[in-house]
């Protein structure tokens, strides 16, 4: 029982440490960043010039 218990937390804390490793990994590299301003920023300037205009801007 105990060494179960003691192989499931080891599983756990190694689950948990990879899990910040990728999450510090993508904040020291800037990586959401990265991928909103090549990635989403021009998905959504194409998307939002193709867009039909009611009213011209003066």
């Amino acid at each position: 029982m105990k060494k179960k218990l003691c192989g499931i937390l080891l599983k756990l804390a190694l689950l948990l440490f990879g899990a910040f490793a990728a999450t510090f990994t993508i904040y020291m590299l800037n990586l959401e960043n990265k991928l909103i301003y090549y990635v989403i920023r021009p998905f959504l300037n194409s998307h939002y010039d193709a867009q039909k205009r009611d009213k011209r801007i003066v």
